[in-house]
């Protein structure tokens, strides 16, 4: 016989549930009720009913958490869910549902991940400035050719990676916005 753990949404499922919870402005008790109403079906193909446990609790925080992250949904003061415009455009194009992976392919998510989940180090190493000042150029529509550093030099070569990344983000920003 299945466990509850064994039929409860899986995390794509379960984001996207919370998703349309923050697009229909709900609160946690109204969007553990809405999850709890959905149906899995067990390994058999049998329709069964998802039951309330604390490892349920936690994947709905982990899920509510991942995605305000991500800058998808917001939480009001009184603890009603919102989507942003981002997330309805994100909930567009995935309408299987979300995951890790696909957030991942947000800027902001990446970064609170990291910050988050960064080993602790003991030197902390500055930041490449050729590389940062690529990236800034890409973000700013300069030109490929206005790379300041001599063409032979690891700087240089830092530079156009940098320069590269913000194109790269800027691509997937709008791709993602556009769909």
């Amino acid at each position: 016989m299945a466990s509850s753990m064994d039929v409860a949404p899986g995390d794509p499922a379960l984001m996207l549930t919370v998703l349309r919870g923050a697009e229909a402005n709900l609160d946690r008790s109204l969007l553990l009720q809405r999850v709890l109403s959905l149906f899995c079906t067990d390994d058999d193909g049998n329709q069964i009913a998802i039951e309330e446990c604390p490892d349920l609790h936690r994947r709905i925080e982990n899920a509510i958490t991942h995605l305000e992250m991500a800058g998808l949904i917001e939480q009001s003061p009184h603890q009603h869910l919102t989507i942003t415009t981002l997330g309805s455009a994100m909930m567009a194009a995935y309408p299987l549902g979300i995951d890790d992976g696909v957030l991942c392919s947000l800027p902001a998510f990446r970064s609170q991940m990291y910050e988050t989940n960064a080993p602790i180090i003991r030197e902390r190493h500055q930041p490449n400035p050729a590389l940062g000042s690529g990236f800034s150029a890409g973000l700013g529509a300069h030109r490929l050719t206005e790379n300041p550093y001599p063409s032979d030099s690891r700087e240089h070569e830092d530079w156009l990676m940098g320069w590269d990344e913000a194109l790269d983000q800027s691509k997937r920003e709008a791709e993602t916005l556009s769909s």
